[in-house]
């Protein structure tokens, strides 16, 4: 019998840009500060005793005004990406942050995703397994999230 699995993996890098001066030109120069010099992980864990689940696909345009991402529980995981991009056509691009209110809005508690960045949560807990416990907006603009949940 198969089971359903989930494997993860981040990692971040901390630096320091330097400004370009004299003939030196802008350049990048890692931190040598130990609390972050090697940030982040990996797992490997069982998400459903079967191989039987359905992925569901909430995608959606996000515009300025915080919303609920829509009203559905979240069995598993949720996985949130900001594109960088205004449309699932993915043709123009967006500078905008995507804020993401967990539990409710974005003032109670919550993160932001810059063009480009994901997360995955997994093994929520009560006022964070719905998708009306997530509420998405956008700094400035239309971004086109990429979500996905079990």
């Amino acid at each position: 019998m198969a089971s359903t699995r989930m494997r993860t993996s981040s990692s971040a890098i901390v630096y320091h840009r330097v400004a370009a001066a004299g003939d030196m030109a802008e350049h990048d120069v890692s931190t040598t500060d130990s609390a972050v010099s090697s940030l982040g992980g990996s797992g490997d864990f069982q998400l459903e005793g079967d191989e039987t689940v359905v992925h569901v696909d909430a995608s959606k345009v996000q515009d300025t005004t915080e919303a609920a991402i829509g009203s559905a529980a979240i069995a598993d995981y949720i996985y949130i990406k900001n594109t960088g991009f205004t449309s699932a056509a993915k043709t123009t691009a967006t500078t905008s942050n995507l804020t993401i209110g967990i539990g409710g809005t974005f003032a109670n508690g919550g993160c932001q995703l810059v063009p480009g960045d994901s997360i995955i949560m997994y093994g929520l807990g009560g006022g964070s397994n719905n998708l009306s416990e997530f509420q998405l907006d956008s700094t400035s603009g239309d971004i086109y999230a990429e979500i996905v949940y079990l």
